[in-house]
């Protein structure tokens, strides 16, 4: 008799909303208060299957998003159909990211596991690395952004990347100065992100 093969639901870290939203603006990068915050997301998270939580606004997936800087230059991915999330599939990206599961529990070491668990599945990086903390990025006003929080960091390097996940993704070296222009066709936090980095 065969055995049947079980899928595993996908259990990532949320927070309730309503522990957040009194520091939240409703669109844009927030740098007030932001240790505040970092300190309710390790006191208070929780995870909940993906497929629930990305449906219920009640609550909100914590997401590390890494841009990643090499002087006056900006990494810019793009999202390719075999992506996890179809509502971002063709767009571009600035940020290196995604959900933080169970096996990175740990408080605010889940975080920084989740971050650099995502970060060396995306991309293979060469040279020194300087990691900063820069704020959160929030968006209630789309249906992806009203169940997600970022956490956004700039990545520092000297160093060559290369996209390890191609055929979710595809990346190259972009002057800032010329971002603006591509911004139509990026996902709404590399607009916001992108405000920052001008």
């Amino acid at each position: 008799m065969a055995l049947s093969k079980t899928k595993t639901t996908e259990m990532v870290l949320v927070v309730k909303t309503e522990h957040l939203s009194p520091y939240l603006a409703e669109k844009g990068l927030i740098t007030d208060n932001t240790d505040k915050v970092l300190s309710i997301i390790s006191q208070y998270h929780e995870f909940l299957p993906r497929p629930e939580a990305e449906e219920d606004p009640a609550y909100k997936q914590i997401i590390p998003y890494v841009v990643i800087r090499w002087g006056e230059q900006a990494y810019l991915l793009r999202r390719l159909k075999k992506g996890g999330e179809s509502r971002l599939h063709g767009l571009l990206s600035l940020g290196v990211g995604g959900h933080i599961n169970c096996q990175a529990d740990g408080g605010e070491d889940a975080l920084m596991n989740g971050l650099m668990r995502e970060l060396t599945e995306e991309v293979a990086l060469q040279g020194s690395i300087n990691l900063q903390f820069k704020g959160l990025i929030n968006d209630d006003t789309n249906g992806v952004g009203s169940v997600h929080l970022g956490l956004c960091y700039i990545l520092e390097t000297d160093g060559e990347v290369r996209v390890r996940e191609t055929e979710k993704l595809t990346g190259e070296w972009v002057d800032i100065s010329k971002l603006p222009q591509l911004s139509p066709e990026m996902e709404t936090w590399s607009q916001i992100v992108l405000e920052y980095l001008q």
